[in-house]
């Protein structure tokens, strides 16, 4: 099957090429010109630079979906989707040219991409606990004293080393102390730098995009921690965005200061509880997080809210729009059916009884001053509650109106109709923030007692940047959400991958050993020839598109001038690695020895490097995602080439137990 053939992997390639400089902290900005509004945007998002693409072609409706889904669901990690799916298809090309069959490509890579995630699993850090004060936190010093030991206790993580795990005590951890130092066979010293070593016993399931579950359990210990600080936690999640991340840890700080608490957990914190307000045209002095919720109304209202400050107010939850034509269902009117009085003139229609006097008089009767509406609201409408002094605020977020909702005890209502006196609540304050005049908007803040919502006001001069510095804050916001629900994170900075890599040679050096099992299960099969040939060599093409992702890492970190030098740094970390009994072990010390740092400055004298911490989920997600994108776009060009769909019967084989089996 020629590698021209495929169409859609080669698309696949061209499309991920255009988020390279986009991988890492040091982003390269990039403008997105829309030829219909003839109006520039300036980004630094994957997913706003492909969602800006005209992507008309079946491959590129795939990926759009698939970083849409990843996007929606993580709100991070979207980069590492499409710059994997670009190194993959760049990997299955290769084994299509030296004419790997499409079938034995699926399966070994979907089995070696599974053992690789059982091995990041057992690579993660445990968060214990994040204090709220901001003083420096000894985990540093503490981490390089003691020892970072990772065992796995399944049988099939080869890159771990395999001896017994005694789990949960002291005792056992004494022994593990002892079985390290005796197989572990350092090569510089300083590589172990510690003592002690805790087990954790975990168990996995691959079905973790579903819902209110347990999205990864893995067996395997855990870097043994102290509490982290909220600062060391969020500077080590910014990944090149700290400013936007101390906005987030601000927010942070003032949720933890209502709840009276000098702890964060993932029952205290969630993303749902922050809003962003965006204030084009102003200094970076107005960037604040403020307690409540802030949001931007026409200037008009500036004297009706100079007359509401220090009172409290009515407020009515509106979950769905306030327009005339908003109306459930069941009541819509057939279209063929006409009364008598749609034809008299509009001119003889009283204004007592339209629809919009209908709606502010029941306002008015209910005594409501403010009116937060999930959807549209109608302009005349929102004019004639002016004039009534009622405020009208739109396009609000579910998650704003269930705040207010626990708070205040108004039950949200869809429809006017159901307008009574518990779907309005009581005790809302309104002040004035700021008065933005180039934009003629007014910045209000809304309070109630028991609130407990954090907005974060960020200014900005450059109106092309607004939307980038709104990805940024979500980017941070929910970062620090995962780690803090998840209550581990990976070590971050190509440590995992370069682990990865690791286990994918021992993988590909193991595939001679099993040789002969497998030529023994099939009898002479052309299968056989076919599996123990091409192995390897799909092994090492997995392995290509990690090497890549970390060598472009590197160039963009400014560590390497070009992307040869950082190849060279790999391999001669796998050449270390490969020398240690505990691939997991050596990653971790020379994780935390050399503490990498992502920052958007340049080193200086005073420059403190901090640690890099990765999600666990979002990220093993999208290699997921990736991988399952470009095997589907193979076996669909495959289809397309043959003219059926292959249902040739082939070796499908657990690479790590070595038993094969039948598709």
């Amino acid at each position: 099957m020629s590698e021209r053939s495929h169409v859609g992997l080669i698309e696949l390639c061209s499309l991920s090429s255009s988020v390279k400089s986009l991988l890492g902290p040091l982003k390269s900005y990039k403008f997105i010109y829309d030829q219909d509004t003839q109006q520039s945007t300036l980004t630094c998002s994957s997913f706003r630079l492909l969602e800006s693409l005209n992507l008309t072609s079946a491959v590129g409706q795939h990926l759009y979906e698939a970083i849409h889904i990843h996007q929606k669901t993580y709100k991070t990690g979207v980069t590492t989707l499409v710059f994997l799916v670009g190194a993959w298809s760049k990997a299955v090309l290769g084994c299509l040219q030296q004419g790997v069959p499409v079938p034995l490509i699926v399966s070994v890579m979907l089995e070696a991409l599974n053992s690789c995630i059982d091995i990041a699993e057992c690579f993660h850090i445990k968060i214990d606990n994040v204090l709220i004060n901001n003083q420096k936190s000894d985990k540093l010093t503490s981490l390089r004293e003691e020892t970072v030991c990772i065992q796995c206790r399944k049988s099939n993580c080869v890159s771990c080393s395999n001896h017994p795990v005694t789990s949960g005590s002291h005792h056992g951890n004494h022994l593990h102390r002892n079985r390290m130092e005796t197989h572990s066979r350092p090569t510089h010293a300083g590589d172990f730098l510690g003592k002690t070593c805790h087990m954790n016993k975990l168990s996995h399931s691959r079905h973790f995009s579903v819902p209110n579950r347990s999205c990864f359990h893995s067996s395997g210990s855990t870097l043994p921690t102290n509490n982290h600080t909220l600062r060391d936690l969020t500077q080590s999640l910014s990944h090149g965005n700290s400013e936007t991340m101390n906005l987030v840890e601000e927010a942070v700080q003032l949720l933890c200061e209502s709840a009276q608490t000098t702890s964060i957990n993932k029952d205290l914190f969630q993303a749902s509880q922050l809003e962003l307000c965006v204030l084009k045209g102003q200094t970076d002095a107005l960037s604040n997080a403020l307690f409540g919720y802030a949001t931007l109304v026409p200037a008009e209202n500036y004297e009706l809210i100079k007359r509401w400050e220090g009172k409290a107010l009515k407020l009515l939850l509106l979950d769905g729009e306030l327009t005339e034509k908003y109306r459930h269902l069941g009541f819509n009117k057939a279209t063929n059916v006409n009364s008598i009085s749609q034809f008299k003139s509009t001119e003889t229609t009283q204004h007592d009884h339209s629809w919009t006097s209908t709606a502010c008089r029941t306002f008015c009767q209910a005594g409501i001053d403010i009116i937060l509406v999930r959807g549209d609201v109608c302009p005349q409408l929102m004019m004639q509650c002016r004039q009534k002094h009622i405020l009208i605020i739109p396009h609000v977020r579910q998650n704003v109106l269930e705040a207010f909702c626990e708070c205040t005890g108004a039950e949200p209502v869809t429809y006017l109709a159901q307008i009574s006196c518990h779907s309005i609540g009581g005790n809302v304050s309104v002040t004035v923030y700021t008065v933005l005049e180039c934009d003629q908007k007014l910045a209000i803040i809304l309070q109630a007692p028991r609130l407990n919502f954090v907005t974060a006001v960020v200014s900005c001069r450059l109106l092309a940047k607004e939307q980038a510095l709104e990805d940024q804050f979500w980017a941070c916001c929910h970062r620090l959400h995962h780690a803090i629900n998840e209550q581990k994170v990976l070590p971050g900075g190509g440590a995992v991958e370069l682990l990865c890599l690791s286990h994918l040679r021992k993988l590909e050096e193991n595939t001679g050993t099993s040789s002969t099992d497998i030529r023994s299960f099939y009898r002479s099969s052309w299968v056989s020839a076919t599996t123990v040939h091409y192995k390897c060599y799909i092994y090492r093409c997995l392995a290509e598109g990690f090497s890549r992702y970390l060598s472009v890492l590197l160039c963009n970190m400014e560590r390497y001038a070009s992307e040869m030098e950082a190849l060279t740094f790999i391999q001669k970390k796998l050449k270390n690695i490969s020398e240690f009994s505990s691939p997991s072990s050596y990653n971790l010390n020379e994780y935390f020895r050399g503490i990498v740092s992502f920052t958007d400055q340049r080193p200086s004298v005073s420059y403190e490097p901090v640690t890099v911490y990765d999600n666990l989920v979002p990220k093993l997600e999208a290699w997921r995602s990736a991988l399952h994108l470009v095997l589907m776009v193979l076996q669909s060009d495959a289809e397309i080439i043959t003219g059926s769909a292959p249902h040739t019967k082939m070796a499908k084989a657990d690479f790590v137990t070595n038993k094969p089996a039948f598709l």
